[in-house]
């Protein structure tokens, strides 16, 4: 019985279904062919701001729910604010799989900006994506609760010295399999390796495919090397088997599990 009424609180917690405006934002943003076939689910509260923009799927069957943006399933979000969607002329937001956003996203683009999110992403709560230009995001990155992803300063300055003004915005592109920790801003310019991991509260600002190392770890702000040859293990129930490992105090992991760990890495390319 107990486990049952855990179960229900469980479900009562996750964000529910906003019918409406999952509605709207179909048919506004999409062909009708592809909008009744409902890919995008959004959940709790939503402000649909702007919607002049259009969303797209690429090199992937569309099917309903393959996006799922809003639902509060991290218990890393408090503030039960509204969603808000700022869609301007001619931009694209651009999907090519399964994706899920977490509560309390803003997911903004300027005129004739181009948005990609690859396969099997997430985004963690109070994510904010502002896209002015372009931004890439791509397959398997994973992006932690209250990061923001900005590639424009908004305003331009002037250099005295050089007389010059340079450029508000410059392309972002995230790399696959990237782990992004909380809190952290990746600004205009910013490139990434594949399977880099940033660590919490870091300012990303640069090109970083021209260090030499793979499986990088940055931090700092700005965000430089820490770290190399680490790699974030996916699988949960690898996870699960190394949180009752560490529980049961043992330090030294066994050879099997990390046979399976490097398995999964081999699986994961």
């Amino acid at each position: 019985m107990i486990k049952l009424f855990d179960k229900i609180l469980y479900k009562w917690q996750y964000s529910k279904l906003n019918l409406l405006k999952t509605v709207i934002f179909n048919f506004r943003t999409m062909p009708l062919r592809i909008a009744i076939k409902f890919p995008v689910l959004l959940y709790g509260k939503v402000d649909l701001y702007l919607l002049k923009g259009k969303v797209e799927f690429h090199k992937c069957k569309v099917k309903r729910g393959m996006i799922k943006m809003g639902m509060n399933k991290e218990y890393l979000g408090i503030n039960k604010g509204a969603s808000l969607f700022v869609l301007q002329e001619n931009s694209k937001l651009i999907f090519y799989g399964n994706c899920e956003f977490s509560s309390n996203f803003l997911v903004r683009t300027g005129k004739e900006a181009t948005l990609k999110i690859g396969e099997n992403t997430f985004f963690g709560s109070t994510i904010k994506l502002v896209c002015i230009n372009k931004i890439t995001i791509s397959e398997g990155s994973r992006i932690a609760f209250e990061s923001q992803i900005i590639d424009s300063d908004f305003h331009y300055t002037y250099n005295l010295e050089k007389k010059e003004v340079k450029p508000r915005e410059k392309e972002i592109y995230i790399a696959a399999y990237n782990w992004i920790g909380n809190r952290t801003t990746i600004s205009k310019g910013t490139i990434t390796k594949p399977y880099t991991i940033i660590a919490s509260s870091s300012i990303a600002n640069r090109d970083y495919t021209k260090v030499e190392d793979d499986y990088l770890v940055l931090g700092g702000q700005p965000a430089k090397q820490i770290a190399k040859n680490i790699r974030r293990i996916y699988p949960m129930n690898i996870e699960t088997k190394l949180v009752d490992h560490f529980l049961s105090g043992t330090s030294i992991v066994s050879k099997e599990l990390l046979q399976q760990i490097e398995n999964s890495f081999i699986q994961v390319k």
